[in-house]
């Protein structure tokens, strides 16, 4: 029965990839955030938040220190974006562990993906792009960390994770589907 199921599944990513290269739109994307989604992400916000409030004492002076520094050099504000990018992934990585999908060892898992970015989704070829994305995505993610095992040990790196497989199923669903997530 599961090779039944498996094959009907390629078949219907096969030909959800093919309308894709005729052009056409094939997915419909949700229009909000599912509610248990949307109380997640907003606890998440709450325990990050609190995090950087019993962190900004320290950073804070140290900023005093770096404060002639930042004035001569303009290109600092990248460190803002990588710093931003960081939040947004710790933000991401708490939803993911809330919502169950992730692993014993903080990374995440396909059906908790799946679980998270077609919740509440109605469209077929959504929920196929959304597998279809998220198994290259962690692909990509897993072949990273097989390459250079030393990056898990890396400060934030389940947070950077979070914000790749956010940003690497998003663009994953458009790209098939013709419209964003």
């Amino acid at each position: 029965m599961e090779v039944a199921a498996c094959l009907v599944l390629l078949a219907a990513l096969a030909a959800l990839t093919a309308a894709v290269e005729e052009g056409r739109p094939l997915c419909k994307a949700p229009t909000t955030a599912p509610r248990k989604l949307e109380k997640v992400i907003n606890q998440c916000q709450e325990e990050i938040k609190y995090a950087l409030l019993q962190e900004a004492p320290s950073v804070l002076g140290e900023t005093v220190g770096l404060k002639t520094a930042l004035t001569r050099n303009r290109s600092k504000r990248e460190t803002f974006t990588g710093e931003e990018r960081r939040i947004a992934g710790c933000l991401l990585q708490c939803v993911y562990r809330k919502m169950k999908a992730l692993d014993e060892t903080g990374f995440p898992t396909a059906t908790g993906l799946v679980k998270i970015y077609s919740e509440g989704v109605e469209d077929r070829n959504y929920y196929l792009a959304t597998i279809q994305g998220v198994q290259r995505c962690l692909s990509r993610e897993l072949q990273s960390r097989n390459t250079n095992p030393s990056i898990v040990k890396a400060e934030g790196y389940s947070c950077d994770v979070a914000y790749d497989m956010f940003n690497c199923v998003s663009e994953q669903i458009e790209q098939l589907c013709g419209t964003s997530p």
